[in-house]
């Protein structure tokens, strides 16, 4: 569905419920906390409401965010697809990156917040602590994006400072998070290793930046080692790993907060389609919820497990 219908349905169902004598940039004004420029150019539609934002108002409101597209038709469900671009990315491209940042930055100390991932991809949450991981998925990003013949070598990437700081911040913010929990596709390793072999082969990735990658590879092993064996963040916060003896088709994730219930469906590599219908979000954490079933739980006390899964991918890690 298309995102003008969901922003003007949303804007209708906001008028509805002002009075008639209520300006409705100043309400949306206050409402967000931002100034009228801000918000005039969310009116006209030059630049969407973020998911944070729709989510406040929505819940301020009393709009259903459910039914913002049933009168197009009665079974769908809105979606975002917000395709951003990772490679040389322009201001508005960084805003959406730090947009997702504020969901996780919004969650208040003494509430409950929980989150899950069922994924066949490492997530950014752990390998964006590496700077040859980050710069490998930008790399497969843009050949995928834009062909083979688009990118340039992986040492000559190079991340802008305020796109790093918001991978940074995306790292801290996620351990704000109550509870975690992801479930690995058993071959996510591989899938991964497969993908660096094969950009070798052809001679886009240099032997120095494999063993760069190997490297990084190994010390992120450590680090989720060191984290399921724990079963918490530093903070306290606890994190679960599962690994799922059955493979994924891709990625389905849920954050749940005072705020927002937000879930997502990874697309092209970094990308993700997001809804925040409730319908919506109930199905994904049920579809994750069920995977728990014909998975193994690595965390805390599952020692022999996590211990031959982490040998077996350290084994993995050396065919590179």
């Amino acid at each position: 569905m298309k995102q003008e219908v969901l922003h003007d349905n949303l804007l209708k169902a906001i008028r509805e419920k002002l009075p008639y004598e209520e300006n409705l940039a100043s309400v949306l004004g206050n409402l967000l906390c931002i100034g009228k420029e801000a918000i005039y150019r969310r009116l006209r539609g030059d630049v969407p409401f973020t998911l944070l934002e729709t989510a406040q108002i929505s819940k301020e409101m009393n709009i259903s965010i459910d039914g913002l597209l049933e009168s197009v038709s009665p079974k769908s469900r809105p979606f975002q697809l917000k395709l951003t671009e990772f490679i040389n990315p322009l201001e508005i491209d960084l805003d959406m990156m730090d947009n997702f940042v504020d969901v996780f930055r919004s969650i208040e100390p003494n509430t409950y917040s929980e989150a899950a991932s069922s994924t066949n991809i490492l997530p950014q949450a752990l390998y964006l602590k590496y700077k040859y991981l980050t710069r490998f998925y930008l790399f497969k990003w843009k050949a995928q994006h834009d062909g083979l013949d688009s990118v340039q070598p992986l040492h000559e990437i190079v991340i802008p400072d305020r796109m790093v700081q918001i991978q940074r911040n995306f790292i801290t913010e996620t351990q704000r998070i109550k509870d975690s929990c992801f479930i690995f596709d058993n071959m996510i390793f591989m899938y991964l290793i497969n993908d660096i072999k094969y950009f070798s082969s052809v001679n886009l990735i240099s032997d120095n930046d494999v063993h760069e990658l190997k490297e990084e590879l190994y010390r992120l092993l450590d680090y989720t080692e060191r984290l399921a064996a724990r079963g918490k963040f530093d903070n306290g916060h606890r994190i679960n790993f599962y690994i799922s003896n059955i493979n994924f088709d891709t990625t389905y994730s849920y954050i749940l907060t005072q705020k927002c219930k937000l879930s997502l469906i990874k697309a092209f590599t970094l990308n993700s389609v997001a809804s925040l219908d409730d319908k919506t979000f109930d199905s994904v954490k049920n579809w994750i919820s069920s995977l728990k079933r014909f998975s193994t739980l690595i965390s805390e006390s599952g020692d022999l497990q996590r211990i031959h899964f982490f040998r077996k991918q350290r084994e993995l890690v050396s065919m590179l």
